[in-house]
């Protein structure tokens, strides 16, 4: 599909906390380089939590490996460390966006429930009902009337509570779309999470399975059978996931040379790092780059 671009009439940011913590954006997506869905044509890395909820027009993007066409009432949820590729929108594309940093997120009271986690992230744009959209947005527009009065004694407080309100209508809305067979917090899920979770930390320096099931304090063994039975990935399969990914997006959005990529994904060298990109892209970086660069 094909967009025309088109330069925002009006862009609001509204930042709801000093340090940065929370903010809010009420944009037009077409083209604004802090919109959570605003970069074209180049993959990136989310470091926020953050979701955005389809007012009109339509988008296409993709959000890990999957495409997906985002359409009015949709809603786009964002984990951290995700990698989000906008391929284009409608000149008439408008959404509305809020999002939060990974420390906010962790700070809020949310139960953990890695099958849920696991729901949404596999499930990141869902359809909403009108009385849903609605509800939700009055939501956000209620935080930022009351995270506004700087001068009130509990403001963070109170920003934080219905922050968390907000969280829990996002979950309840998941819940009530697409309803979650119950399944009871296992270890083995757990154990998956905790790795996901130190991939997208470490993938960047360490790629041998035996580093992460060490951090887990389990045999590598058993962590690649958890990661098979809970995904259908093997453990390595997921490190190199992400590694790759890492790689596409500093070959298309960086001036980095071949050798500075392969030193900061800490390869032995670039002739190294060319052929194991070659073996899961099927191009070498070179070829990657010329073929998806500007």
């Amino acid at each position: 599909m094909s967009y025309k671009q088109k330069r925002p009439k009006a862009i609001e940011h509204l930042c709801l906390a000093e340090d940065n913590k929370i903010f809010f954006e009420n944009f037009l997506l077409s083209g604004n380089e802090y919109d959570l869905l605003g970069v074209e044509l180049a993959p990136r890395v989310v470091d926020a939590a953050g979701l955005c909820i389809c007012l009109s027009g339509e988008s296409e993007a993709i959000i890990g490996t999957q495409s997906y066409l985002i359409k009015k009432g949709d809603m786009v949820v964002v984990f951290p460390n995700e990698i989000l590729h906008i391929r284009g929108k409608s000149a008439d594309f408008k959404g509305y966006t809020i999002a939060c940093t990974q420390e906010f997120l962790m700070s809020v009271n949310i139960p953990s429930s890695t099958s849920l986690y696991l729901y949404i992230k596999n499930n990141p744009c869902i359809s909403l009902k009108q009385e849903e959209q609605e509800g939700l947005l009055k939501m956000c527009d209620f935080l930022r009337e009351h995270d506004a009065r700087k001068e009130h004694p509990c403001r963070d407080e109170i920003s934080r509570h219905l922050a968390s309100a907000i969280l829990y209508e996002v979950i309840g809305i998941y819940k009530r779309g697409e309803p979650l067979k119950v399944q009871p917090y296992s270890r083995k899920n757990k154990l998956y999470f905790e790795f996901i979770q130190l991939v997208a930390k470490y993938h960047h320096c360490q790629r041998e399975v035996d580093f992460y099931a060490d951090k887990l304090c389990i045999t590598s063994r058993y962590l690649s059978s958890i990661c098979k039975e809970v995904s259908g990935i093997t453990s390595k399969g997921c490190i190199d996931h992400h590694i790759i990914n890492h790689a596409r997006l500093l070959l298309v959005t960086t001036d980095n040379t071949i050798l500075q990529i392969s030193e900061e994904l800490n390869f032995p060298n670039s002739s190294f790092f060319s052929k194991y990109f070659k073996k899961h892209v099927g191009v070498t970086p070179k070829v990657y780059r010329d073929t998806h660069g500007d």
